[in-house]
């Protein structure tokens, strides 16, 4: 990696992000690799951010009778977190203030008040730097705050990993590796983007309150009725979001026995071909699944209906507000467009910002509380040291085991019922199960050591590994041969990031595409659910589909994918599809249209600002296309840092008993922190090239505001109603644009997990089996609780037989296509009624 820029960076640098300017190029003009990810801030190290964590909870368990995690994390994290919420607060008191000066400057347009025409001007100027200073204090904010969160999950990451390698066999007998990696993908992430809107807990009410305090000077008593409107309204989206909690708690349950019954089935994918179980485990699933849809369904409609009252309530909070002081009073327009300012912010606050920031919090605690247990588990405990001796004694031990139950105990791994086991210190365990840490076979024979030389080559000389080696070689030579021959075909295939669309997908995304047309013509409340139904039942097929890959998938590919990587599609990328990507979708849909419709009635009114609008919407695009070009290749960059974490956890898992019986756990939790080093690399360079793509966009829309500015206070004349609505539509145009931007780069970055599940769904399968009828589990049974499968063979007399037979004839096998042989030319045949025992199982016909 390279050395990071931001390490001599400047302080304007740093605070325009403009050291991301090397990388964003480089991305533009080609292919980015690993080697181009710069360097992480020792800051971010997962080394330095577990030991200041592991430390405060050390101290919080010594400390306390009930230790709670989030005081640990406090004294980390708090005074930063505060320091970049303050300057976010700042940041939305601009907000606020903003509608003052517009209210003077369309004042200076009406007739009565032509003396402060002269001060349009000056007060146009303190407008635009209102906005200069928000761009100004916003990002930074934001983008430290998400760096907070980014560092608190780190620091959690491995603190779990930690704990995972002490927890005794008998706790790790009741966890599965599905549920652990449903606490790391599933609830650490809330951290990383959930932060930023922690704060606005405390800031929306005093937000409120100084809106309402404004608010009253222009309106007296009758601006309480615009925010009794929105209060109810808050009041009716919490009771949507209790009801929503309700059915995700539900629904959690569920995802978890999903992705439970998925790990064990990744993990013993032989044994499920071999016993050829792959349509019982595929009902198994779908059954499971189907339970979860349903709930996911609930949530998601829901969810749209509190979103849908967020667009429409904008109207009625304005014409509430007005309605009682005009029909008591007369009202001017300059008030009304003021009015309708505030107003904007204020429904942002009320409806969107609070709602959101207590969400983040009950997710984040609920996060927080969960790892808290985890963390409490009970550890397994080291045998008592005798240096005396070499031997093992055993004094007065009562238990009742097999004789692997036997060497578990002498390990420390099972605890007598009585006595005491002492031994020297050092022991030597072969596992009777094969396990193998993912690297190379160097690697596996130091396994965390200093290098010997001496017996390094013992070992590869016992093990007969000259000759592998050397047949490896030949291999891949004769790969690289092959593959030269045919061409850079899959060249271009493999390094294409932007395509997602197979020979299996058309399908779907025009699936996708009659949800959005769907949507577009609905209207109402329910404009929404026909995207929701059609995204959900998306998913449900794509789930469906891929489930149904991986089990027909042959053993030669699944060898060349990782656990943890075929793991993530079903709990990560799974998870976005159903909760994520159709919210997102919606949201980007509505905020197009009204950014539309705002620049349509502006130009209308003032043809000249459409010539404004030109440039910036192609400077828009322009951007988008520059940052989009990089954004996407790390993100893809960052969704492969992510699976080696998973993968080294499960790995640590397997070989649970043997690392601990040699003492590697530190090696493990070297080589754990290396790899969630490197996924941060990426997602660290992808906030910061985010940051400073959503900066320039934010200074764009400030000079388009500017130039809307003076171009209508110099070209309207005594048009009160024109400039109020030309400099209301621009300035909800400056925040709803912004979001929509936003909205855009997260549908693009979201369709990365689409990408993921096609490439899942498009392995290689099998040879084709006779077809089975669909599967439609029925509403009165459990099928996650017991599964019947029924054997039509038995009715048939004539057909089942009375015995069982194999007869094997020059039988050569190998792991992959291409690789060598690992059994050749073997033949052999087993009567009915002889066992035949094999290293691990027994086979009896």
């Amino acid at each position: 990696m390279q050395r990071s820029p931001l390490e001599k960076a400047s302080v304007l640098s740093k605070l325009f992000f403009s050291w991301t300017r090397p990388i964003l190029t480089k991305g533009y003009r080609q292919r980015l690799e690993l080697s181009d990810i710069y360097q992480i801030p020792s800051a971010d190290s997962a080394d330095n951010l577990s030991e200041k964590l592991e430390r405060e909870w050390d101290r919080e368990l010594a400390s306390k009778k009930n230790p709670k995690l989030i005081n640990a994390l406090r004294r980390c994290f708090f005074w930063r977190f505060m320091f970049y919420g303050i300057i976010l607060y700042l940041g939305e008191v601009t907000k606020s203030v903003q509608p003052l000066l517009l209210g003077r400057i369309i004042a200076s347009y009406d007739p009565d008040n032509k003396e402060e025409r002269s001060i349009a001007i000056y007060l146009a100027i303190g407008l635009c730097l209102l906005f200069v200073m928000r761009t100004l204090l916003l990002h930074p904010a934001i983008f430290g705050l998400h760096r907070i969160g980014m560092q608190m999950r780190i620091a959690m990451f491995s603190l779990i990993y930690k704990k995972t390698l002490k927890l005794s066999s008998r706790v790790l007998d009741k966890i599965s590796i599905g549920q652990l990696v449903s606490l790391l993908s599933n609830n650490l992430n809330k951290f990383d983007e959930g932060l930023a809107l922690a704060h606005f807990v405390w800031i929306a009410p005093l937000q409120v309150t100084l809106l309402m305090g404004l608010l009253w000077d222009l309106l007296q008593a009758s601006a309480f009725c615009g925010l009794a409107f929105l209060i109810v309204l808050a009041l009716f989206q919490a009771g949507l979001g209790r009801m929503m909690m309700k059915y995700r708690d539900q629904r959690a349950g569920k995802i978890n026995e999903r992705l439970v019954i998925t790990s064990e089935m990744i993990e013993n994918i032989q044994s499920v071909k071999a016993y050829c179980w792959e349509e019982a485990m595929e009902k198994m699933i779908e059954s499971i699944r189907q339970t979860e849809l349903k709930l996911t369904r609930k949530a998601a409609y829901v969810r749209y209906f509190n979103s849908s009252a967020f667009f429409f309530s904008g109207f009625f909070v304005v014409f509430l507000s007005v309605l009682p002081y005009a029909l008591i009073k007369t009202i001017v327009l300059r008030k009304i467009f003021t009015t309708i300012s505030f107003c904007i912010v204020l429904r942002m606050a009320v409806t969107r910002q609070f709602p959101w920031a207590v969400q983040t919090w009950y997710d984040s605690l609920g996060a927080i509380n969960k790892i808290q247990d985890f963390l409490q588990k009970q550890e397994y405990k080291t045998l008592e040291y005798n240096l005396t001796t070499t031997e093992v004694v055993m004094e007065n031990v009562t238990a009742f085991w097999e004789e692997t139950s036997l060497l578990m105990m002498i390990m420390g791994e099972l605890e007598p019922s009585e006595g005491k086991i002492k031994h020297s210190g050092r022991i030597s365990f072969c596992s009777q199960f094969s396990w193998i840490m993912p690297g190379t076979i160097k690697e596996n024979i130091i396994f965390g050591v200093s290098y010997d030389e001496y017996r390094y080559r013992s070992v590869i000389k016992a093990c007969q590994l000259e000759e592998v080696a050397i047949s490896l070689v030949v291999l891949w030579l004769l790969k690289k041969t092959a593959s030269q021959d045919k061409g850079n075909s899959t060249q271009s295939i493999n390094s294409s990031y932007t395509v997602i669309f197979t020979s299996t997908s058309t399908y779907y995304v025009f699936y996708i595409y009659v949800g959005v047309a769907d949507t577009l013509l609905a209207l109402g409340f329910f404009r929404g659910l026909p995207l929701v139904h059609t995204l959900i039942t998306v998913s449900k097929i794509l789930h469906h589909k891929m489930l149904h890959a991986v089990l027909q998938a042959p053993m030669s590919t699944l060898n060349a994918l990782k656990a943890g990587g075929i793991l993530n599609r079903f709990s990560k990328d799974i998870a976005i599809l159903d909760d994520l990507l159709p919210l997102t979708i919606f949201d980007f849909i509505q905020l197009l249209l009204i950014v539309i419709g705002a620049v349509t009635v502006v130009s209308a009114l003032q043809p000249y600002i459409f010539l404004a609008t030109v440039p910036v919407i192609a400077a828009f695009i322009m951007l988008r296309a520059y940052f989009l070009h990089t954004s996407q290749q790390l993100k893809q960059l960052e969704s492969e840092g992510r699976s080696p974490i998973f993968t080294h956890l499960v790995t640590s898992l397997k070989g649970l008993w043997t690392l601990r019986a040699f003492g590697r756990q530190p090696y493990f939790e070297t080589l754990f922190h290396k790899a969630l080093n490197l996924h941060t690399a990426n997602w660290f360079l992808y906030l910061s090239t985010l940051r400073w793509f959503q900066m320039r966009m934010e200074i764009i829309f400030v000079i388009f505001f500017i130039a809307i500015t003076f171009i209508s206070i110099l070209t309207t004349g005594e048009g009160v109603g024109a400039v109020g609505i030309i400099l209301t539509l621009a300035m909800n145009i400056m925040g709803t644009l912004q979001w929509a931007v936003n909205s855009s780069i997260d549908v693009d970055s979201l369709m990365r997990s689409v990408s993921r599940v096609f490439k899942f769904i498009d392995m290689p399968a099998e040879e084709s089996k006779p077809p089975t009828k669909s599967f439609k589990p029925s509403k009165d049974v459990q099928l996650s609780k017991v599964l019947i499968t029924e054997n039509h063979h038995v009715r048939e007399d004539d057909i089942w037989p009375s015995g069982g037979q194999m007869t094997v004839k020059d039988l050569t096998a190998k792991y992959i296509d291409g690789g060598n042989a690992i059994l050749e030319n073997i033949s052999f045949s087993i009567s009915p009624g002889q066992r035949v025992r094999f290293k691990y199982s027994l086979l009896c016909l």
